[in-house]
């Protein structure tokens, strides 16, 4: 869904504050849940930048008026140093893609960004496409343990929050 659960939001903004980037890039924006979030109850909002693969989500969520830029790509498509920022947010957009492409993309992310806050459903849901989107079905499923362990192989996680649906991880360099 471009729409991701409340559950973690809270303990994301913190995790957002405490960090401070100037420069955040949002991986499968959807619908901006957390750009409004931040936009909405931050304090420091930093450079915003988008990365959605649907382009009709732009208009349909207005993520330019959300956002400083967005990039209408397949985050899988682009090369390691677009992901050279403060901060890279991976909120809801793991499952929508085969493992070995997650693991490739959060490879990237943790070679060239400070830090990572990522999002994985630990609720196992089958879900296709939604609004016509085919990016929307789910492909993988992650456990927190399996998200855990990938994101330990490198860098620090300093905060995590497993919840009934979402868990909820801040991975730093």
């Amino acid at each position: 869904m471009p729409y991701s659960d409340a559950e973690g939001k809270d303990a994301a903004l913190a995790w957002y504050e405490e960090i401070q980037p100037g420069t955040v890039i949002d991986v499968g924006a959807g619908s901006g849940t957390y750009a409004q979030a931040v936009r909405a109850h931050s304090w420091w909002q930093g450079r915003w930048t988008a990365v959605e693969a649907w382009e009709p989500y732009v208009d349909r969520f207005g993520l330019r008026s959300l956002y400083d830029a967005v990039v209408v790509a397949d985050a899988r498509q682009l090369v390691a140093p677009f992901y050279r920022a403060d901060l890279v947010i991976a909120g809801d957009v793991l499952e929508h893609m085969p493992r070995a492409d997650a693991v490739r993309l959060l490879g990237k992310a943790r070679a060239h960004a400070a830090h990572l806050i990522v999002s994985v459903p630990v609720l196992h849901l089958d879900q296709g496409a939604v609004y016509g989107n085919p990016y929307e079905v789910h492909v993988d499923h992650w456990t927190a343990d399996q998200m855990r362990a990938e994101l330990g192989r490198s860098g620090t996680i300093n905060g995590e929050l497993v919840g009934d649906v979402l868990a909820c991880f801040w991975w730093s360099r």
